[in-house]
């Protein structure tokens, strides 16, 4: 439901179909498409997003008894691959899940993440699992799951994709709009002492 939406307006929608009851698979598969589509409207791409979420359910359903309680206990690779063999899951939804639900060290990379990451040359390409990695070898594991938080709030509140507000920005002396230093300037910045 969260891709290709704001936080403010998946936590309006989530509230919205709270109302009508819990939200387990059993009742979004018990939800009507077109009630379903109104209620996910405002948060875009319902027409694609209602075959996907009752897809899911179906799933989930199914394969886990709608219950993701198990994957907790399957190693993080194992979990991983399992949330992603769902429709429309992939590796940041799976890393989302595994961080904040299952407690697990992932590093997950939205948008605003990949931005930054690319702006500070902070990984050797911009494939998904070069930039998580790099993070990974950055932050501390104790420090991942606030460090996506933080990461995300920075990006969205200053280092924008249009119009950044450089002259707020505590880095903008090694960000890449700056100027061309290399790499290692980063990594030995966000390195602790």
């Amino acid at each position: 439901m969260s891709q290709n939406s704001t936080d403010l307006v998946t936590a309006r929608v989530m509230a919205q179909l709270r109302r009508r009851g819990p939200v387990t698979p059993q009742s979004v598969l018990e939800t009507s498409p077109r009630t379903l589509a109104a209620v996910l409207k405002p948060a875009g791409l319902s027409r694609q997003k209602v075959p996907r979420i009752r897809a899911v359910a179906l799933e989930i359903l199914g394969r886990f008894g709608g219950d993701l309680g198990r994957l907790r206990r399957m190693d993080t690779v194992t979990a991983r691959r399992e949330l992603m063999s769902l429709p429309g899951v992939g590796p940041k939804t799976a890393d989302v899940w595994l961080s904040m639900v299952a407690g697990r060290d992932t590093m997950p990379v939205d948008t605003h993440i990949h931005r930054l990451a690319r702006r500070w040359r902070l990984a050797p390409s911009g494939r998904y699992e070069d930039v998580t990695a790099a993070l990974k070898a950055l932050i501390p594991p104790r420090d991942r799951q606030a460090g996506h938080l933080v990461l995300i709030a920075f990006g969205r509140e200053i280092c924008h994709a249009r119009n950044p507000e450089c002259g707020r920005c505590p880095v903008y002396a090694m960000c890449d709009a700056e100027d061309k230093r290399p790499r290692e300037t980063f990594h030995k910045a966000f390195r602790p002492s």
